[in-house]
């Protein structure tokens, strides 16, 4: 059952007849997901930690797809860029961003990809942040993609890994990317890595690299990943 479900969403989604619905819903969803999320921000207590925490000037901030939810809101409140898919049904995702503070530039792998890098390449080069879920928008689950290392190379820029925990957090039940949700009334820790430069070795070698940052930053993904 769980799979036929699983099948028929993703025909909804990609659907060209179904532009429609995502329009419509983009109002009230976006609404209701940042009406959540500052709820949960006014409620809640937060912790940042970590040496990259303190960084000042731009960066490349990253983080397993896992960890999106909360994270929306952390870089919101500081402005930062976001690669957000041009699909019809990323409207509402892309209007709750908005919402939040993030700034978006619209395009994914095989639909605006590339001026969506540069565009966030130009934001990097003006002194601004950017934020990439490494292993989205839609898997392999944690194993982090090579966008975050060409763009940190072209604009001279580190990059930063970063997670979070929380006392009441829960997994939702049978994503790929076992998404965290926080709640309100919460306790949330943030936790920024050391900022990595690449610099002569692979971009394979740097790949691994921020896979085992990102790992250690979550503990509970401690013997669970695929």
């Amino acid at each position: 059952m769980r799979a036929w479900l699983q099948a028929a969403t993703r025909r909804i989604k990609h659907a060209p007849e179904s532009a429609w619905l995502w329009s419509a819903l983009a109002v009230p969803v976006g609404c209701s997901l940042t009406a959540h999320a500052r709820l949960v921000r006014s409620t809640s207590s937060v912790e940042e930690r970590g040496p990259g925490a303190a960084f000042l000037g731009p960066a490349i901030y990253v983080n397993w797809h896992r960890h999106l939810p909360y994270l929306v809101v952390q870089h919101g409140e500081r402005g930062r860029w976001m690669m957000v898919s041009r699909a019809p049904y990323m409207e509402p995702i892309a209007r709750w961003c908005r919402r939040m503070g993030i700034q978006l530039a619209r395009g994914a792998s095989g639909d605006a990809g590339r001026e969506a890098l540069d565009e966030l390449r130009e934001a990097l080069r003006r002194g601004e942040s950017v934020v990439l879920a490494v292993d989205g928008p839609a898997g392999p689950p944690f194993r982090v993609k090579r966008g975050c290392v060409e763009l940190a190379r072209s604009a001279g820029v580190p990059i930063i890994p970063v997670a979070y925990r929380s006392r009441h957090g829960r997994e939702v039940p049978g994503r790929w990317d076992r998404m965290l949700l926080v709640r309100p009334f919460d306790r949330v820790t943030v936790t920024y890595g050391e900022p990595l430069t690449p610099g002569a070795e692979s971009d394979a070698a740097v790949r691994d690299r921020l896979a085992e940052a990102l790992d250690a930053l979550d503990p509970a993904l401690t013997g669970r990943r695929p």
